[in-house]
């Protein structure tokens, strides 16, 4: 149902369902599914419902489902599946370059060291304050410094749109907590 809200009827859509979980070989296994546009047209004409087993769903009695040539009251979930691949991409507008908060086995962790690692590079290299800081774990790390309800959203706004300046009180902040002087 959700899928179909966000298509705004059976239209393709970029809405998926993403699974996390342990692989068999101790690794983690991320896969990304989607309803199939079969699926979302039979939702929309009320023709599947939600049965008493989470695996399947049941078919409504005014309609009839075929399911290798014969009629059939139920129809598995899978069946409506759709594997949507995981392409690995770069951002023009973010960087992956501060240590992640949930990598207990990586060399480098979040500190304020890093954030000073980082954030000195400002200036540098054609890198600006703001490059730097449009960074996912970065962030992270600075909302235990700073109000998650009223400077976070601000300090996004601007990492996400460019034409919203960055308020200069949030850069000597920012700037003070990594241990910097004016490096933005």
């Amino acid at each position: 149902e959700l899928q179909l809200e966000a298509a705004g009827g059976v239209e393709e859509t970029p809405f998926v369902t993403v699974t996390v979980a342990p692989g068999e070989d101790g690794n983690v296994a991320v896969e990304a599914f989607q309803v199939s546009q079969q699926c979302m047209a039979m939702v929309a004409e009320e023709a599947l419902e939600i049965g008493p087993d989470p695996k399947e769903c049941v078919v409504n009695d005014t309609f009839t489902a075929i399911q290798e040539g014969k009629p059939s009251k139920t129809v598995e979930n899978n069946f409506f599946l759709t594997v949507v691949p995981i392409v690995q991409h770069t951002s023009e507008n973010f960087v992956a370059q501060f240590p992640r908060m949930n990598r207990d086995l990586d060399e480098r962790t979040p500190s304020k060291d890093e954030l000073k690692r980082q954030l000195s590079k400002s200036g540098t290299q054609g890198w600006t304050f703001m490059d730097l800081l449009s960074d996912f774990n970065l962030l992270l790390f600075i909302s235990k410094f700073l109000d998650i309800n009223a400077d976070l959203p601000k300090i996004c706004e601007s990492v996400v749109n460019r034409d919203v300046p960055l308020e200069d009180g949030y850069k000597i902040i920012i700037a003070s907590v990594a241990g910097l002087d004016q490096a933005y």
